[in-house]
């Protein structure tokens, strides 16, 4: 019976393995979207927001948003342009349908949960691992310390995602190390994947990427690897460039508050190495001074330290690039150097403790001093794993008590709510001031101009106006950003002008004369077009290439 047993398994082993995987997804749900009372997160409702507004833009058939209008109570706040609304649909749909926000959240992340399971675990076997140790790849990382943090206590959804393909990313450089440049378009889906998700991520994975290639810059500095790098980069950018063109318009043309008034400065958000090491030892919960590895990866962490003087360990220079990305999370990197620089935009270097995550989790899995070489032994830092992630979510509860949301409450929105720095508000806005006038309403001289028929439907503002002079200088409830246009019909002529950004308040406003209607609107520009375009051409390309390619090959194997 027992062989029969062991037989059945080895011949489903995949099935076994996925179906684990969908327990863990949800296990990994259990404190957070099944219980009671729920915990409130420093970053969650800046992302209900996200997921209630396209739910509304989906609603009123703007299905590409680049304004999204929930926020502000209908001043509009650019997070759709700013912050890639790819992977909100699935949440945003589920909304529409009419489910709750807490089951279409819990859905979503059960959905990210799965993904990230079955990515690192492939990501495992690309990099030779066997199966049992991609399996524990997938498990240490998947139910990682910082990677719950993200979602239990910080609920960050963009980096969360991100989190996702960091270990496609470690499995491309290591292909490319390897000298197995076929793969490259591995990268570029694994870099996509996180532009769409976390710009932020894009900056520190690129910062792991070069560190990487510096630590085997032998194996890297030939023909053909700097050729598969230049190619994914490219491919890269294209392929992101729907997102990325709008964003630098949009920098380009005005202050932010993000460059003008950031929210910290990176110097300041850096750890003692020894308190990162005891938060880490304890799994610690987390608040803005104690993010940690968790106490597996932490052991996982020592081990790599005493392994730099073992014999059996044969690529230290893993563990070197370990050790740098950890110091860059301590007080013991010059930080200070780069609070004035774009790199300050990481804001915490903490995070760099998702890169950690993945690096110590394929250092423990790859097990080169063979503890896990006998089944039991697997199964057994699975249970850990499994109980570390129990204890941490139950202690994150009993010792947030004051932070515990009733169902309700957590389902009701605060629509002016746009994260703790508003990083994408013009740097004319006062915020305090605009939450005094929630009542929005246009702002004029009844002396200069007359105005009737005032509406606001969802993203759009008309009236009729009379200017009793020249001109007359209007401003409308929307916060300025480069695209908004007005539309004016007048007796026999009908044009379009661009919108203003106010000097005091930051919102739009245009200049009148004559009699006429206005309709004002947020419209795609041009290099917002070309962006599109690029991404579409680019995308489009690489599939038809990648279909040219098969085809040969399949024609070729026909003729022997």
């Amino acid at each position: 019976m027992g062989q029969q047993v062991k037989s059945w398994c080895r011949q489903h082993e995949r099935l076994l393995i996925f179906i684990s995987f969908l327990l863990l997804s949800g296990l990994s749900l259990y404190f957070v979207y099944f219980q009671e009372n729920f915990l409130r997160a420093s970053d969650f409702r800046f992302h209900q927001n996200r997921v209630e507004g396209l739910a509304l833009a989906i609603k009123n058939n703007d299905w590409f948003p680049k304004i999204n209008y929930f926020f502000l109570g209908g001043y509009g706040y650019a997070s759709s342009l700013f912050y890639p609304d790819a992977y909100l649909y699935l949440p945003a749909l589920l909304r529409v349908l009419g489910l709750s926000f807490v089951a279409s959240m819990a859905i979503f992340v059960f959905a990210v949960n799965l993904a990230t399971f079955s990515l690192t675990y492939y990501a495992g076997r690309l990099m030779a691992l066997s199966k049992k140790r991609s399996y524990l790849f997938a498990i240490l990382y998947g139910l990682s310390i910082y990677r719950m943090q993200d979602l239990f206590n910080r609920q960050a959804l963009g980096e969360f995602l991100a989190l996702s393909f960091f270990p496609l990313v470690l499995a491309s450089l290591f292909l490319l190390r390897k000298g197995t440049t076929k793969y490259w378009p591995l990268l570029t889906l694994a870099m996509t994947g996180i532009g769409l998700a976390h710009f932020i991520s894009i900056e520190m994975v690129s910062i792991w990427i070069g560190l990487y290639i510096l630590f085997y810059w032998q194996q890297f500095f030939k023909k053909e690897v700097l050729w598969a790098l230049a190619k994914a980069a490219g491919l890269t950018l294209l392929w992101l460039a729907f997102y990325l063109s709008p964003v630098a318009e949009q920098m380009k043309n005005q202050v932010f508050k993000v460059t003008s008034n950031p929210l910290t400065y990176i110097s300041e958000r850096s750890y003692p190495i020894v308190s990162l090491f005891i938060n880490s030892l304890k799994s610690s919960v987390f608040h803005a001074k104690t993010a940690n590895l968790g106490t597996l990866l932490f052991v996982g962490l020592v081990v790599a330290v005493v392994s730099l003087a073992s014999k059996k360990i044969q690529d230290k220079r893993f563990i070197g690039l370990t050790l740098v990305l950890l110091l860059m999370v301590t007080t013991l990197f010059p930080w200070h150097l780069l609070n004035h620089t774009p790199l300050n935009t990481i804001q915490f270097p903490w995070r760099f403790l998702g890169i950690l995550s993945v690096m110590l989790a394929f250092f423990i899995a790859q097990d080169e001093w063979g503890v896990f070489r006998k089944s039991w032994t697997v199964a057994l830092l699975v249970f850990l794993a499994i109980s570390n992630l129990g204890i941490y979510q139950y202690q994150s509860i009993q010792s947030q008590q004051g932070h515990l949301l009733t169902k309700a409450e957590y389902e009701q929105p605060t629509p002016f709510y746009i994260g703790a720095g508003h990083e994408y508000l013009p740097d004319e806005i006062n915020y305090q001031e605009l939450l005094k006038q929630k009542k929005r309403q246009l702002d004029y001289s009844a002396e200069q101009v007359t105005i009737t028929n005032v509406r606001m439907p969802y993203g759009k503002i008309s009236f009729d106006y009379q200017v009793v002079n020249q001109s007359a200088k209007v401003t409308v409830p929307f916060i300025y950003y480069l695209g908004y246009q007005a539309t004016i019909q007048m007796k026999n002529q009908t044009g379009a002008k661009k919108m203003s950004l106010t000097n005091q308040g930051g919102l739009a406003a245009l200049s009148l004369s004559g009699t006429g209607h206005v309709d004002i609107r947020y419209q795609r520009t041009k290099v917002q077009k070309i962006g599109t375009m690029m991404t579409l051409l680019s995308v489009g390309g690489f599939g038809f290439s990648r279909f040219l390619q098969q085809k040969k090959k399949h024609k070729i194997k026909e003729q022997r």
